[in-house]
């Protein structure tokens, strides 16, 4: 089973990173709202892409940056095996 690898990072410095299965992401994109699944697709996280790309054993790769607390923070994801 493939996973999601997150990392974020400030100034360009790894803060965080964690390991979440492809199945879990189903699971979101089946029982999350409609509205939140939406906003998250907007700023970058495709949930349907992601699945999809995991499916078919491809490659998937974004990177976000966001602000919180007045801090830019760039949020990086990838598939990984």
């Amino acid at each position: 089973m493939r996973k999601l690898k997150v990392e974020k990072y400030i100034h360009d410095k790894l803060d965080e990173s964690f390991m979440v299965p492809v199945a879990f992401i189903q699971f979101l994109n089946i029982a999350a709202p409609n509205a939140a699944l939406s906003e998250l697709k907007q700023v970058g996280f495709d949930f349907q892409q992601i699945i999809t790309a995991s499916k078919q054993n491809e490659p998937y790769q974004t990177s976000v940056e966001v602000e919180e607390k007045g801090i830019m923070k760039r949020i990086d994801i990838s598939l990984v095996q």
